[in-house]
C-alpha cells in the first residue's frame, strides 16, 4: 500500500505537462543573492547596514542614502572569474568563465533645508547586478546500472502509465505530450524506457540488470538578476536617518545541458513491443534548453540611529518579491542501439512549451551595528534574516497547481542567515584599506543534501543543492577633493551537492515527508560535489557634488 501512495504522489507531482521545472531547487534559484555592488561596499564585505553613504545601501538598507549630505554620481564594473570543478568518486574536471560587466550605478540628489530637525531630504536611483548565473560545468559517471541510470529514475516515474499513455496512435489524433509528464513520454518514445508486459503499466529501463554504462553530463548557465532601487530618505537631527524604497527586479535565467549514457547489455523491446532480454549496445544523450524571465517589485524601509557620536545602529525592512514568470523550453533525445542486427538511430523531441505563473520570493531583515573610531576608521556588522521557507508559487488560473511544490519547500527549505564583518583603516585622510568576511548558510536542510528525495516536475533532471557560502574581501579607495576611486577584490566560496537526478525510496508512504520514508532507495544516482570559486576584481568611481 505504501508503494502505491508513493507513486501516486509522484504522478501528481508531474501530471501537468506544463511544470516544466518549478520545484525546491527553482524556488531557490529564484531568491539568490550575492554581495555585489560599489568596490567600497564589497570590500568590507557588505556590512554597510549602519552606515549608509554608499550607492549600494539604497538595495540594502534605504535609510543609507538619508546619510548622504551632499549629491553623489558613481558607477562599477566589474571582471569576473568563476571556477567550477566537479568532483564525482574522485575524478574532477574544471571549467573556468571570465565576465567582465558594469554591475552597479546610480545617483542620489540632496535637497538641503537647513532646519534644525529636517536637515536635508534625499532622493536616489541605483541600479545593482545582484547576481550573475554566468557558468559551466560538466563531469563523468562510471559504473553506472538500473538504479544509477537516468533511464531507470524515468522508469520509476513512469510507473503507472500505459504505452498507449506515453505513446501515439496511427488512428487519432492524440498527442501524449498534452495529457502525460513529458519525461515519461520522451524516454518512451526514445526507448529509455519499454513495458515489462502488454497487460502492465510497469516499466523497465533500457540500462537494467546486468547492463553496464558510463555517462557524462554538462551544464551550461547564464543570467542574472537586477534591481532597480528608487528610493528617498531623510536627516532628521543628524542623529535618526530614515529611508522608503521600491525596487524593480529584472530575472533572467537560461540554462543548456545534455546528459548521456554509453551503455552495453541494454534492454531494447523485444517483436511484442515489450521489455526484452539484454542484448543491446549503444548511447543516448539527453538535451534539455530552458529560459526563464520575469520582473517582479518589493518594498524596503529601513532606519539608522546615531546613538552617539561613534556608535550607529541599523535596520532595515525588505517585502517579498512578487515576480510574474514565464519558461520556454524543449528537450530531445539523439540515441543509436544496435540490437542483433536492428538497429534504432533516431532523435526524439517534444514539442516547444511556453508556461507563465506567479513566485513570491522570500522577506528580508537587515540588523546591523556599526562603530566610527573618529578620522581612524570604521568596524562594522551585519546580520541578515531570509525566510527562504516561505518562498511559494502560483498559477492564478488553475487551483492547487504548486501545492505540493509550496508544501516541498516549507518542509525541505531553511530560514538563511548572512553574517558581514566589515572594517576600514583610513591610513592618510585620502587613503583607506578595507577588509571583509561574509558567512551565508545554507538554504536547505542538511538531511536533502545526503540523498532524500528532491522531486522535480519536467524533462530538466539535474540540480544542484548549495552548502554555506564564504566571501572574503580587500579594497582600497582614494579621495581627492570631490572625486573619488575604490578598488576591491571578493573571494566566493561555495560547494553544492550535484544530482543527475533526484534518489527515489523504494517504498514510502509520504514522499514529501522524511520521517514517513523508509531509507531504501530504488533509485541512488552518483552524487558529485560541485566547488564553485569566484574572483571578483571591482573599481568603483564617483563624484559628490
Amino acid at each position: 500500500m505504501k508503494s502505491v501512495k508513493y507513486v501516486l504522489a509522484w504522478a501528481a507531482l508531474c501530471s501537468s505537462p506544463m511544470l516544466f521545472g518549478q520545484g525546491v531547487v527553482d524556488a531557490l534559484k529564484y531568491s539568490q543573492q550575492d554581495i555585489r555592488g560599489t568596490a567600497r561596499y564589497m570590500g568590507m564585505a557588505g556590512a554597510f547596514g549602519a552606515l549608509g553613504g554608499d550607492i549600494t545601501t539604497l538595495s540594502q538598507n534605504p535609510a543609507g542614502i538619508g546619510v548622504y549630505r551632499n549629491s553623489d554620481i558613481a558607477a562599477t564594473i566589474d571582471l569576473s572569474n568563476q571556477v567550477s570543478s566537479v568532483n564525482t568518486a574522485g575524478v574532477k574536471s574544471t571549467d573556468n568563465k571570465f565576465n567582465f560587466s558594469c554591475n552597479n550605478f546610480g545617483f542620489v540628489w540632496t535637497v538641503r533645508f537647513n532646519q534644525e530637525a529636517l536637515k536635508n531630504l534625499n532622493f536616489g536611483f541605483a541600479y545593482n547586478k545582484q547576481k550573475s548565473f554566468d557558468r559551466t560545468y560538466k563531469t563523468a559517471y562510471s559504473g553506472i546500472t538500473g538504479a544509477s541510470s537516468l533511464s531507470g529514475y524515468i522508469a520509476k516515474l513512469s510507473e503507472g502509465y500505459t504505452a498507449d499513455n506515453l505513446g501515439y496512435s496511427d488512428n487519432s489524433s492524440y498527442d501524449p505530450y498534452d495529457q502525460n509528464p513529458w519525461l515519461n513520454v520522451l524516454g518512451y518514445q526514445s526507448y529509455l524506457i519499454n513495458p515489462k508486459s502488454t497487460a502492465s503499466n510497469t516499466w523497465g529501463s533500457i540500462v537494467g540488470n546486468g547492463s553496464t554504462a558510463t555517462g557524462d553530463l554538462y551544464v551550461r548557465e547564464k543570467g542574472s538578476i537586477d534591481e532597480y532601487n528608487f528610493n528617498i530618505g531623510g536627516n532628521i537631527y543628524n542623529v535618526f536617518y530614515w529611508g522608503i524604497g521600491l525596487t524593480v527586479t529584472d530575472f533572467s535565467y537560461d540554462v543548456q545541458s545534455g546528459y548521456g549514457e554509453n551503455f552495453t547489455n541494454g534492454y531494447l523491446p523485444d517483436a511484442n513491443g515489450i521489455m526484452g532480454s539484454p542484448n543491446a549496445n549503444g548511447w543516448y544523450l539527453m538535451q534539455n534548453m530552458l529560459h526563464t524571465n520575469g520582473s517582479g517589485f518589493k518594498a524596503n524601509l529601513g532606519v539608522i540611529l546615531r546613538a552617539t557620536n561613534n556608535f550607529r545602529l541599523g535596520f532595515a525592512f525588505h517585502t517579498p518579491n512578487y515576480y510574474k514568470m514565464t519558461d520556454t523550453y524543449s528537450a530531445s533525445v539523439k540515441y543509436d542501439f544496435t540490437q542483433g542486427s536492428t538497429s534504432y538511430n533516431d532523435l526524439a523531441e517534444t514539442p516547444s512549451g511556453s508556461y507563465s505563473y506567479e513566485f513570491q520570493a522570500p522577506w528580508r531583515m537587515i540588523a546591523s551595528a556599526a562603530y566610527v573610531f573618529g578620522q581612524g576608521g570604521i568596524l562594522s556588522f551585519d546580520y541578515e534574516y531570509t525566510a527562504s521557507n516561505g518562498m511559494s508559487f502560483d498559477d492564478p488560473y488553475t487551483i492547487d497547481m504548486f501545492y505540493n511544490t509550496n508544501q516541498e519547500i516549507s518542509e525541505m527549505v531553511s530560514p538563511m542567515h548572512t553574517f558581514k564583518v566589515g572594517g576600514e583603516f583610513r591610513i592618510t585622510p585620502q587613503f583607506s584599506a578595507r577588509l571583509g568576511y561574509a558567512y551565508q548558510t545554507s538554504p536547505v536542510k542538511s538531511e536533502y543534501r545526503s540523498g532524500h528525495e528532491i522531486p522535480t516536475a519536467g524533462t530538466l533532471t539535474q540540480f544542484t543543492l548549495d552548502r554555506a557560502t564564504n566571501y572574503f574581501t580587500v579594497g582600497l579607495g582614494y579621495r581627492f577633493s570631490n572625486v573619488y576611486v575604490d578598488l576591491a577584490y571578493m573571494h566566493r566560496y561555495r560547494r553544492s551537492e550535484l544530482f543527475p537526478f533526484s534518489p527515489i525510496p523504494s517504498t514510502g508512504e509520504n514522499p514529501f515527508n522524511p520521517d514517513e520514508v523508509e531509507p531504501s532507495l530504488a533509485i541512488t544516482p552518483q552524487i558529485s560535489t560541485l566547488t564553485d570559486h569566484n574572483n571578483s576584481f571591482v573599481l568603483t568611481m564617483g563624484v559628490k557634488f
